[in-house]
């Protein structure tokens, strides 16, 4: 996937810019550097933006491969076991985004709330009314999830890119830290719209991957990369960089507000943990 980007983002450059290769090579080096960042961050943006227009996508991960693939990553970095993180700071981000999307959803006892990509059922759980669902193409963590909440939550397996539901069945839907892991987020967006209610509501988290990159390159400079995030308790070695691994996209809030303007009209953004410091953002869509 990496392969393919630069040499899409190369194609993209020459066609962009023809540099002289004598005139190149007798520019000094910061000026050089200083010519080069500018000119590949908006490379970079321009391709990203073509990436999603044209429908495009540059995964590494074969349609008939994604199920096996994700079972093995939910098992290397279970999603459950990250709600009980041994750092703090890592806890209070996750209490939050979870008290944020509850807030944003205001659900009532005849409500229908289903969670899609529900994991082990860590934010389905704190939803106090309405007739509560949660799937997930996961059987791992279905099986975790069935364990703490079977009673309260109906849980089934499916694929959030074709769920097995009626047209506009919900009320309101919940969908945390998921379309980046998907093949295509939009077909999965589009499945929401499909299975919400004319009123209905829809919650959904993403990451701020831009910052989160960010904040861990600072912590590795610094040396406490490895003391804060590696491997510890249940939870599993955290890699510099989650599109390396789990993570198939990487959009800008931007790129995901044009990605649900398709299908919703977004009414609240939240960030989190902090206005000044998004690690995570929490939207609220209606449908349009």
């Amino acid at each position: 996937m990496i392969h393919i980007q630069v040499i899409f983002l190369v194609q993209i450059s020459v066609n962009i810019y023809r540099f002289d290769l004598k005139g190149l090579i007798m520019i000094k080096t910061k000026q050089f550097i200083k010519k080069l960042i500018p000119t590949f961050l908006y490379v970079y943006s321009v391709s990203l933006d073509f990436i999603r227009k044209e429908g495009i996508f540059l995964n590494r991960i074969k349609p008939e491969e994604f199920r096996q693939w994700n079972e093995l990553m939910v098992k290397k970095y279970d999603p459950d076991a990250f709600h009980k993180h041994p750092n703090p700071f890592v806890r209070f981000i996750e209490r939050k985004r979870v008290k944020t999307i509850i807030k944003l959803l205001k659900t009532n006892k005849d409500d229908r709330v289903i969670e899609v990509g529900c994991g082990a059922g860590n934010v389905i759980k704190d939803v106090t009314e309405g007739k509560l669902f949660g799937v997930d193409i996961s059987s791992f963590i279905l099986g975790k999830a069935n364990q703490k909440l079977k009673g309260v939550v109906h849980f089934f397996q499916a694929d959030v890119q074709n769920l097995p539901c009626k047209d506009e069945i919900f009320t309101h839907i919940i969908c945390s830290e998921v379309l980046e892991h998907l093949l295509d987020p939009l077909i999965a967006i589009h499945e929401m719209k499909r299975t919400l209610d004319f009123n209905g509501v829809a919650v959904i988290s993403i990451p701020n991957e831009i910052w989160i990159n960010r904040t861990k390159r600072i912590l590795i400079k610094i040396g406490i990369f490895n003391w804060l995030l590696r491997r510890k308790a249940e939870y599993g070695e955290m890699p510099e960089r989650m599109e390396d691994e789990w993570h198939l996209h990487t959009y800008t809030l931007k790129m995901w507000r044009s990605l649900f303007a398709k299908s919703f009209k977004v009414t609240r953004v939240k960030r989190i943990p902090f206005f000044w410091f998004p690690l995570r953002y929490v939207i609220r869509l209606k449908k349009n």
